[in-house]
């Protein structure tokens, strides 16, 4: 059996919610958010330098009912950089590439909206943590996974084309964020802050954690 430090957020947080009878907030799609995490754990299996920690599936969101009755889904997925300053933006796409490698494939027989991947990071001065998202839809998913001819840098270029403006709407081009009060438009997190403060706040390794953790004691720490 895994111990403690082996398991996931995700599997902790479940566990937790059943113990106080809140079993049915965490039992819709436990499953594939666990396949995620396995899958991710193996696409970042040796860990990139760049990264803190292994990216893990935070959250499946519902964000609305398809008219054939289905749940409409945001998968979540937070990424902490090991490293303070901006992070070069060709390391980012290729891990978002390994992101949608990983969980695209779990979730591509459901409805998607768009994947939310959020991105954490100490300033240069480790002063502050700044947090970035990506989205994208799962059609844009689908081509980078499933097109040979489509590279990430064409995902990249055709997320930041589609762009505009609206951060409620993808694709969103490394957009910064108040990730505490999720204060970017089209949030889903109903005000309990973004699922990459957490991931920032409860990390074991990066300058971001540390920053975060020292802050705030929890999720949403922005300053150090």
């Amino acid at each position: 059996m895994p111990s403690d430090e082996d398991r996931s957020f995700t599997e902790k947080a479940s566990d937790f919610l059943d113990s106080i009878g809140l079993e049915d907030l965490t039992e819709d799609y436990r499953e594939e958010n666990g396949t995620g995490d396995d899958r991710l754990a193996e696409q970042f299996d040796p860990l990139p330098s760049a990264l803190a920690e292994v990216p893990e599936v935070h959250e499946v969101n519902k964000v609305n009912t398809h008219r054939d009755g289905e749940d409409i889904l945001v998968p979540v997925v937070p990424v902490v950089f090991e490293d303070a300053g901006e992070p070069e933006m060709d390391v980012v796409w290729e891990i978002v590439g390994s992101v949608l490698d990983a969980v695209h494939p779990v979730f591509s027989a459901f409805h998607v909206r768009h994947y939310d991947i959020q991105f954490a990071y100490a300033d240069e001065d480790e002063a502050e943590v700044i947090y970035r998202r990506i989205t994208l839809s799962a059609s844009l998913a689908e081509s980078y996974i499933s097109d040979p001819g489509y590279a990430s840098s064409d995902l990249r270029d055709d997320v930041k084309a589609g762009d505009d403006g609206d951060d409620g709407v993808p694709p969103v081009y490394w957009q910064q964020f108040d990730a505490a009060s999720m204060a970017a438009s089209g949030s889903y997190a109903g005000g309990g802050g973004a699922a990459v403060a957490a991931a920032c706040a409860g990390a074991s390794a990066g300058a971001a954690a540390s920053c975060a953790g020292g802050a705030a004691g929890g999720a949403g720490g922005t300053g150090c």
